[in-house]
């Protein structure tokens, strides 16, 4: 830090105000020295030099120097603070804290647990670390409630287990207080899906624990891992989530969550939206069992009711037209909503067509290395070459376009004609099922559309949130941290629409510029913070957070 003296000129005259400024690095500069202002002392003529003096005075006696009256003053160096200050702010105005007190989280216990459960979603979305790390985060920030005081790392520990333990209850009273925040009484529209997320070691304490290999869609199949999945509501905002073991089957958690959705959080004319692969016919009649509504997309290939549907309804379609454009088809109690895109339908052909040629490309290598036994290499045989071009063909989900065949040591491939002519068919278009009877299809496709909102979680845990890794063993410390990841995505989700064109990331960046200093003396302690200025004002406006003082007193034991 350094002192500088701004001088400006107004009106024929000059003015001179007192500086406290830092340098620092901007990453937005590609890491260019730059320097701000931490905090204006003033007008140099209102200063007065014999404040000027004192000021000196306090700074000489930091550096070992003498103050003329003896006063012991300590300047430690600047925390950031804005962002943890906003996000507090918001825990608060949500009404998280009386949620899980509400709940029961606070049972007999001597520490605060709901303070530290905030503390470790805070952390998670300012700078995600382990719990163990937190601690040592702890000393470069000024977190309001812990100044002057730091939680031992068994506290986190116990606080998480006090956590999971009351999930059941605690998830639909955070909810409601989302919803009430957000400006929405009730929901009528909730989205599911499931992810997976693997774990670095390969130790399991329990054998038959959550920790499984299953399906993984991260692409680790060498991991175990656990499945994951989560109920949002038609805002964008999760209203609860389970975990599941890693082995475990999309289509096997849906009527559970079903029935949770129903129990714990009362749902009355609600329609469930999910993906095809998920909703089997017997899922969903458990969603109809339930008195739910759904919409789910329809499988467009090798399904007799897409082709029905869509031999009706293609005719319709204005095919020289550039809008998109959406029809319906009425079956008793159901519905099928059809939507195309001639700009999708267009991509989609010219990809196609790419992949093609390669495929071709690759396909006539194979057959001239073939025909060719002298060509260099390992000689090729007729069986070889026909597993070549099946497994290249299957890993780029091209097979179905071509007939690979293997007669008498002679291999064939040829272009599959009928499946090409549905490919063409079909280019741009999106089925949906639903019991929806009374919403326009365009309606209903711009519902299911919708659930594209769960995809923008699950990146969000897995990137800016740090779902991982996962440095617990024990099942129960396991779901709690999932639930704090959660917790951290529902406060992010909520951020994110009320800044409406400011990411939530862009926001902490810009809130983290604002510092706190505590200055102590024997009389008192008081906490001096850099102004709040432009955008930063403006992020603190769209989240309903006051912009914090430049100088208000705080004890050292708050």
């Amino acid at each position: 830090m350094f002192v500088r003296l701004h001088r400006q000129r107004h009106g024929g005259r000059e003015y001179t105000s007192v500086h406290l400024c830092e340098s620092y690095r901007d990453p937005e500069k590609g890491g260019k020295p730059r320097s701000r202002v931490v905090y204006n002392l003033g007008s140099l003529d209102k200063l007065g030099m014999d404040a000027v003096r004192k000021l000196a005075g306090g700074f000489r006696k930091i550096a070992g120097g003498e103050t003329p009256d003896k006063t012991v003053v300590s300047l430690p160096d600047g925390q950031d603070f804005g962002h943890v200050y906003a996000l507090d702010r918001t825990w608060k105005n949500i009404g998280f804290s009386e949620a899980l007190l509400e709940a029961g989280i606070a049972g007999d216990a001597e520490y605060p647990v709901t303070e530290l459960v905030r503390l470790m979603v805070i952390n998670r979305i300012c700078d995600p670390c382990s719990k163990l790390a937190l601690l040592d985060w702890m000393g470069d920030v000024h977190v309001p409630g812990f100044v002057g005081k730091k939680p031992a790392y068994h506290h986190f520990l116990r606080a998480m287990d006090r956590l999971i333990a009351v999930k059941e209850t605690a998830e639909p009273l955070v909810a409601k207080c989302l919803l009430e925040s957000s400006g929405s009484s009730s929901v009528d529209l909730v989205f599911y899906d499931i992810t997976s997320t693997y774990f670095e070691g390969d130790r399991s304490i329990e054998d038959d624990g959550l920790r499984r290999f299953g399906y993984s869609r991260d692409g680790r199949f060498d991991r175990r891992q656990i499945t994951i999945g989560m109920v949002m509501a038609g805002n964008g905002i999760p209203l609860c989530h389970h975990v599941f073991p890693g082995n475990t089957l999309d289509k096997t958690t849906v009527v559970e969550v079903v029935r949770d959705l129903k129990e714990r959080f009362d749902l009355r004319n609600v329609i469930f939206v999910g993906d095809r692969g998920m909703l089997s016919d017997e899922n969903l009649e458990a969603v109809l069992d339930e008195e739910l509504g759904f919409i789910v997309a329809h499988p467009l290939r090798r399904n007799a009711q897409a082709t029905e549907v869509i031999g009706e309804l293609w005719s319709q379609f204005d095919r020289s037209s550039e809008k998109e454009q959406f029809l319906s088809d009425e079956r008793a109690s159901l519905r099928f909503a059809l939507a195309y895109s001639p700009v999708i339908a267009k991509e989609a052909r010219r990809n196609r067509e790419e992949r093609l040629l390669g495929a071709d490309a690759f396909i006539r290598q194979v057959l001239e290395k073939l025909a060719n036994p002298s060509a260099r290499g390992r000689r090729m045989t007729p069986q070889g070459a026909y597993d070549r071009i099946r497994d290249y063909l299957r890993d780029r989900r091209l097979l179905s376009l071509y007939d690979v065949s293997i007669d008498d040591g002679e291999v064939r491939v040829r272009p599959n004609r009928k499946t090409r002519a549905w490919e063409e068919k079909i280019d741009g278009m999106l089925l949906v099922e639903t019991t929806d009877l009374k919403s326009p299809p365009k309606e209903v496709i711009r519902r299911y559309k919708e659930l594209a909102e769960i995809e923008r979680g699950f990146r969000a845990l897995k990137s800016s949130l740090k779902l991982r890794p996962l440095n617990h063993w024990t099942e129960r410390r396991i779901r709690s941290h999932v639930f704090i990841c959660i917790l951290a995505l529902q406060m992010e989700r909520w951020m994110r629409k009320k800044l409406v064109d400011i990411s939530v990331l862009k926001a902490i960046g810009m809130l983290r510029r604002i510092k706190a200093v505590m200055l102590t003396s024997p009389e008192k302690n008081t906490l001096m913070v850099t102004r709040a200025k432009g955008e930063q004002k403006e992020i603190l406006r769209r989240l309903g957070v006051p912009a914090p003082s430049e100088l208000f007193p705080e004890s050292c034991s708050v």
